[in-house]
């Protein structure tokens, strides 16, 4: 069996796979190194690998490298297609790790990888499975943040799916400013990559990716899909 982990800024995320079928996953805090050992325990791993945003404790590395074939993506791992990017060696791990995603799940098809974390990646391959780029922006907890921190009289708003498209009070007109702008991004991305390459697939991921998928699924487009990776484990 195979291992993939997935170090965000605040959580990790594992993935067991028995060839290509996800068998258990978990969610964890990003330094839990305990919680790892209790989630592998019993379980016959030969293979690991690690995709990591953030510092990874030396503990945690050296529990992977100890116990199993480990691998650790970096830029100058070996991946299956071509990039245009020009500065490989700061293209976060998790971006690169969702279009190769991509591309082992939509093979011959121009992929968006919409990842919705503390920020929101959109990243595009088109169908001859080249790496085209992307963008990275703010996420919707750190635009409720940032509205906080920044000024004077906002306060600090929760992140949950908003009840109207326009505020009736400035928690909720803040909180609907922060969701449906970025799924207004979203949506804008979707439709100018879609000009892009043929035949597009968009694949939603990431943390906030199940109250994006609410709001970006009232909309219907005949010339792509929207995709869900396994909502439990995120690429």
């Amino acid at each position: 069996m195979n291992l993939a982990i997935d170090i965000g800024n605040t959580r990790m995320k594992l993935g067991l796979f028995e060839g290509e079928k996800l068998i258990d996953d978990d969610n964890l805090k990003a330094s839990d190194l305990e919680g790892v050992k209790r989630f592998v325990e019993s379980k016959k791993i030969k293979n690991a690998i690690l995709s990591s945003t953030a510092i990874v404790p030396n503990e945690l590395e050296s529990f992977f490298k100890d116990n199993y074939n480990y691998i650790r993506l970096s830029d100058k791992t070996p991946i299956p297609m071509e990039s245009t990017y020009t500065t490989p060696e700061t293209l976060g791990r998790d971006r690169i790790a969702g279009v190769i995603g991509a591309s082992v799940l939509f093979p011959g098809h121009g992929c968006l990888v919409i990842d919705a974390g503390t920020c929101i990646t959109y990243d595009l391959i088109n169908a001859k499975n080249v790496y085209l780029g992307g963008n990275i922006a703010p996420g919707i907890s750190l635009r409720l943040r940032a509205m906080d921190e920044f000024t004077s009289a906002l306060p600090l708003v929760s992140k949950k799916l908003p009840d109207t498209d326009r505020g009736y009070s400035t928690e909720t007109a803040m909180r609907s400013g922060a969701v449906w702008g970025t799924t207004q991004e979203a949506l804008g991305f979707i439709r100018r990559f879609n000009n892009q390459t043929e035949d597009l697939k968009v694949i939603l991921t990431g943390g906030d990716a199940d109250l994006l998928d609410n709001l970006i699924g009232h909309y219907s487009f005949a010339s792509f899909n929207i995709n869900r990776i396994n909502k439990n484990i995120k690429i």
